[in-house]
């Protein structure tokens, strides 16, 4: 609890986001540490996103399964802005940018964790909708874990940055498990962020 209550002080102080700032799903594993706030550029908003997935290795070799999140940004009138990660492993492979229709930006998500095993995973999938849409954007995902429960931006607000929990490198004889954990920063269209 302490911990948390640091973190979200840190994040208020840092960055002038508020914990309201964040929609976060309860139930993920937390074997990492939380990186740094990544936002998207002023006036800019997430319209798309990627995951670095690595694919299952069998039982005689550590498996990781996501590790990284990218969020694609864009303004308005659809000028691309940039790419924006928090924290990230480097195993794995981009599976393709998945992207909302012209003009509309990432709404809401949820992420498939895998609580405890003998080879710990975290987080093996990422889905996420985009404003006016209850299809989902979905990236190929790993076999283990459960999908948790969506999570939305409130109101008009739309995605515009991002927050994850990832365990460092364990070493050669070490379970790592990469991304455990993401928060999605919301933002007003029409506010600007820090």
């Amino acid at each position: 609890m302490i911990r948390l209550l640091c973190l979200l002080a840190f994040v208020t102080l840092t960055f002038g986001y508020g914990p309201e700032d964040f929609i976060h799903i309860l139930g993920a594993t937390q074997f990492g540490f939380w990186g740094q706030t990544a936002a998207c550029a002023n006036g800019s908003y997430a319209y798309a996103f990627d995951i670095m997935l690595e694919n299952e290795h069998g039982i005689l070799d550590d498996d990781t399964s996501v590790n990284a999140i990218s969020l694609h940004c864009s303004t308005f009138d659809g000028n691309h802005t940039g790419e924006v990660t928090s924290s990230t492993m480097d195993r794995g492979r981009w599976t393709g940018v998945k992207a909302c229709e012209a003009g509309k930006f990432l709404k809401g998500y949820n992420i498939k964790s895998e609580a405890s095993a003998s080879d710990q995973t975290a987080a093996n999938g990422l889905k996420m909708w985009c404003q006016g849409s209850e299809e989902a954007l979905e990236p190929p995902e790993n076999k283990w874990g459960v999908w948790l429960e969506r999570a939305n931006c409130p109101g008009n607000k739309v995605i515009c940055g991002l927050m994850t929990n990832v365990q460092d490198n364990q070493g050669t004889f070490g379970d790592d498990s990469a991304l455990n954990d993401v928060r999605f920063l919301c933002c007003e269209p029409s506010a600007k962020q820090n």
